[in-house]
């Protein structure tokens, strides 16, 4: 089942990726994917100068 809803996770050495506060998404759907890695140089900016 596919819903779209998006949440903060935490990926496991194993690869295992698991919402973070929940067991799993409103829809019912345990099964997460990764759609976005932050570069650590990165992390905080808001592009504001």
């Amino acid at each position: 089942m596919e819903c779209s809803s998006v949440y903060a996770a935490r990926q496991w050495p194993d690869g295992e990726i698991q919402a973070i506060g929940n067991d799993g998404c409103s829809c019912g759907s345990t099964d997460f994917e990764l759609v976005q890695t932050v570069d650590e140089s990165s992390a905080g900016e808001t592009g504001a100068e």
